[in-house]
């Protein structure tokens, strides 16, 4: 008799990698890759992603979502500004 093998374990590695790659612009094709997946690695995405989006919705994560909106403004401020900075030195010389 041959016993076949049934993980009950998902592969994090491939599950984390995909969800990471869900948030890259430079890679597409998801539903095909999730279509090639094992269920329980399926199964693991959609209850992950399900996760986070409660999470990101919920009132506690409100501070998290500011600070974080916060920083990308900054972040494009510093880097308008270091643009302004090399103008003006190049404009100095």
């Amino acid at each position: 008799m041959v016993k076949s093998s049934i993980r009950v374990l998902p592969d994090f590695v491939q599950v984390y990698y995909f969800i990471g790659s869900i948030f890259d612009p430079a890679i597409n094709g998801h539903l095909q890759k999730l279509k090639k997946m094992d269920r329980i690695d399926v199964e693991t995405v959609l209850l992950l992603m399900r996760n986070l989006s409660v999470n990101l919705t919920s009132p506690d994560f409100e501070h998290h979502r500011r600070l974080l909106c916060s920083y990308e403004i900054d972040k494009e401020r510093d880097s308008s500004a270091n643009k302004s900075n090399s103008n003006q030195l190049e404009s100095a010389v």
